[in-house]
C-alpha cells in the first residue's frame, strides 16, 4: 500500500515539476545567451564602470530589456517617413552583396509573410495522406498554390511540421480535394504535434463533413 502510494505521488511530482523545470531552464538559456550577446552594446552605453557594478550585483534579463528597447526604437523609427527611406537605402546595400542578398531576402520573405493581417500565413489544419495509404498526417494550410504551378486546379501550399519540433518540416502541394479539413485550431494542432499526440483536443475537432 504505502509502495503504491510513494509511486503515484512520485509520478505526481513530476508531472508538475517536469514542465516548470523546462520552461525555467529554456528562459534561462533564452536570457543567459541574450545578456551575453547585448553586453557590448550595454557597455557601450552605460560604460564601464556601470556594467561592473551590474555584474556585482547581478541583474539577469538586462540584455533582454535593452534588446526589447531597441527593437521598439528601430520600429518607431522605421515607420516614419525619413526611417522608411534609411531601411530603403540600407536593403539596396545589403541587396548588391552576393551572398548577403540571398540570405537577407529570403528571411525577409518570410518575415513580410507571416506579418501579413490580411492574410494569415497558418490558415487551418488538415488531414492528409502521407507517406502512403493508409497513414495519416496532420499538415498546416498555408496558402492557395500559384496558378502557374497548380495549373488551373485548385490546390494548396501545405506545411507538415515533425514532432516535436515543428519549426522543421516539409512543404507540399496536393489538391485541395485531396486534403480532409479539421475543426482543431492551429494551436491545437501544434500543441498535439508537439506532444506526439498525447495532447489532443475533444471530439469537436472531427474531420468536416
Amino acid at each position: 500500500m504505502f509502495k503504491k502510494a510513494l509511486k503515484k505521488n512520485l509520478i505526481a511530482g513530476f508531472l508538475v515539476t517536469i514542465p516548470a523545470a523546462l520552461t525555467y531552464m529554456i528562459l534561462s538559456f533564452v536570457i543567459t545567451r541574450v545578456d551575453k550577446a547585448m553586453k557590448p552594446v550595454i557597455t557601450g552605453i552605460l560604460g564601464p564602470q556601470n556594467i561592473q557594478l551590474m555584474e556585482k550585483f547581478h541583474i539577469p534579463g538586462m540584455g533582454f530589456l535593452f534588446l526589447a528597447v531597441f527593437i521598439i526604437a528601430v520600429g518607431l523609427v522605421g515607420t516614419n517617413f525619413i526611417g522608411k527611406k534609411v531601411v530603403a537605402i540600407g536593403e539596396g546595400i545589403l541587396h548588391k552583396i552576393p551572398v548577403v542578398r540571398v540570405i537577407y531576402t529570403s528571411i525577409k520573405k518570410v518575415v513580410d509573410t507571416v506579418s501579413l493581417t490580411e492574410t494569415p500565413s497558418f490558415q487551418k489544419m488538415v488531414l492528409i495522406t502521407y507517406p502512403r495509404e493508409p497513414l495519416k498526417t496532420l499538415g498546416i494550410v498555408c496558402c492557395n498554390t500559384p496558378e502557374g504551378i497548380s495549373g488551373g486546379e485548385k490546390m494548396l501550399n501545405i506545411f507538415v511540421p515533425t514532432s516535436p519540433n515543428p519549426t522543421t518540416g516539409f512543404l507540399f502541394m496536393l489538391p485541395e480535394k485531396d486534403t480532409q479539413p479539421l475543426k482543431m485550431s492551429v494551436e491545437e494542432g501544434l500543441k498535439m504535434i508537439i506532444s506526439f499526440g498525447m495532447t489532443h483536443p475533444d471530439e469537436s475537432a472531427a474531420i468536416k463533413n
